[in-house]
């Protein structure tokens, strides 16, 4: 299967520049080596790989240069070689600990700086070391598009034609290739071979367990989570404001809008006192917008392994953006983008590494990903995420009024199979005062195994009762409440 143009392109353009050593990050040690190949075969010049376990071959050979799997000697042999050429070195980066194999390769990259030589490194975590980061270049192989997964698709197909009926036409595949998007081509393959064979044909419903097989997949990974959001703005009580906005926004994503000439919102952040609505409003979002939700767990970033948490984040981001459009939900995104001061030293670095790369994501990105972060302590976010330009605009949600409070127990009672016309909601709103949605909804569940145990019909009495026994978080944070909302009056929008 052919890397996609623009790629083969970014490659040739970088070897023609005369750039000594490309770092490549990926798994798909394949895709990095027919790419090469290409290339070189583009350009009518020798094509070289390298592997601990083979030594250095050059394409198109059967037997590798003697006694080249020992790297300090292959980096030898690639010195004494003349005229243009690219190496592929898999898995190098971990013998450049070695003081003498660093050297010969800082002097390989200044010889081959007036001449088309270059050494493609590649590994699944890559880090060179500083001495070389002048001369390395960091080359990215993003996660395969949809025209190239529908290639993946077609030829597992052609691969079992004989032993599964294939009712899917080209709209079929292409969906298929879009429920893939996200994966590496690799993990696309076995993916929907498992799903073919489970299913023994190709039919509407494979399309179905090939985007459950894909989320699955993900999930294990343990940052970005799935889910299937059938909420909408009926279900938040209050928020006119943040409703609104949405609202406005809702078509910017269309061919029409984009016709317009309407710029893709890039998302929002919301703040504000802990279970007043925030998580249901990025969930509302989604379903209001009839996007795809995956909730990114910014704290499950962090790994003990050197390298992998960036990488995480690569992943993550790449995913989000081959999924757009989509609504990325980045719940308590403290947790993994505090503030970062002295915990930099800590950690060596890398909350101050994974920031930055966070930010310029924010910044840049063109894709049609809406970003809903939700914070419950604004204050431990660094400044530089909350400038503007990384989001739209930054929504403060404070404890429900009476009507929007009286809105709840209306919500709630209905979801629980109650009329609500049948209790006191404005009795109900008045007692609830300096109650949050959370706690609304907790009162109303109290009661409910208060009126079972009681063997009556749930009533406002049993409601009231349960709250009267209760101490909300107004009282109990009174003070982290006023603070938060000081916070707001200068730097937030009102949700409400």
């Amino acid at each position: 299967m052919s890397p996609t143009p623009d790629k083969r392109d970014e490659l040739r353009l970088l070897i023609h520049s005369r750039h000594p050593i490309l770092a490549v990050e990926t798994s798909e040690e394949s895709r990095v080596e027919d790419l090469a190949a290409q290339v070189a075969a583009e350009l009518d010049i020798p094509f070289f790989t390298w592997t601990v376990t083979k030594g250095l071959f050059r394409r198109g050979t059967d037997q590798p240069m003697y006694d080249t799997e020992d790297p300090d000697k292959a980096l030898t042999n690639i010195g004494l070689m003349r005229g243009d050429a690219i190496f592929l070195l898999k898995d190098f980066a971990r013998y450049l600990e070695n003081d003498r194999i660093l050297r010969r390769m800082r002097e390989l990259a200044a010889s081959f700086r007036d001449v088309r030589r270059s050494v493609i490194i590649s590994a699944p975590v890559l880090r060179l070391p500083a001495e070389l980061e002048d001369d390395a270049y960091t080359f990215r192989v993003e996660l395969p598009d949809h025209v190239l997964l529908a290639k993946v698709v077609q030829a597992v197909l052609a691969e079992y034609g004989g032993r599964v009926k294939n009712e899917l036409d080209a709209e079929g595949v292409r969906q298929v290739a879009r429920n893939l998007s996200g994966l590496t081509k690799d993990e696309a393959r076995r993916t929907f071979t498992r799903c073919l064979i489970m299913r023994h044909r190709a039919d509407a419903q494979l399309i179905g367990d090939v985007l459950e097989a894909k989320r699955a997949l993900l999930q294990q990974e343990g940052v970005l989570d799935y889910i299937s959001s059938d909420q909408s703005f009926a279900d938040i009580a209050g928020l006119a404001n943040l409703k609104d906005w949405l609202r406005k926004r809702r078509h910017a994503l269309s061919g029409e809008g984009k016709k317009f000439g309407l710029e893709p919102p890039k998302g929002i952040l919301i703040t504000g006192v802990q279970g007043c609505g925030k998580s249901l409003s990025a969930k509302a979002v989604a379903g209001e917008w009839k996007m795809q939700l995956a909730r990114f767990d910014a704290g499950a970033l962090y790994d003990k392994y050197i390298g992998e948490s960036e990488k995480r984040l690569r992943r993550t981001l790449e995913i989000a953006e081959q999924l757009a459009p989509m609504v990325l939900w980045i719940d308590e995104i403290e947790k993994g983008f505090a503030a970062t001061g002295s915990s930099a030293d800590v950690d060596a670095g890398l909350s101050q590494r994974i920031l930055a790369s966070f930010l310029t994501w924010l910044q840049d990105r063109e894709s049609g990903v809406f970003v809903v972060a939700t914070s419950n302590d604004i204050s431990r976010l660094p400044p530089e995420l909350l400038r503007k330009g990384r989001f739209d605009e930054i929504f403060f949600v404070d404890l429900p009024g009476d009507s929007a409070r009286e809105e709840l127990f209306r919500i709630h009672l209905k979801r629980r199979g109650r009329t609500p016309e049948e209790f006191d909601l404005a009795a109900l709103a008045a007692a609830s005062e300096g109650f949050s949605g959370a706690e609304v909804e907790q009162a109303i569940v109290a009661a409910m195994y208060t009126a079972f145990e009681e063997k009556k019909h749930l009533s406002t009495r049993h409601i009231t009762d349960e709250m009267t026994a209760t101490r909300p978080l107004s009282r109990t944070r009174r003070e982290d409440i006023e603070r938060l909302r000081q916070w707001a009056r200068e730097r937030a929008v009102s949700a409400d």
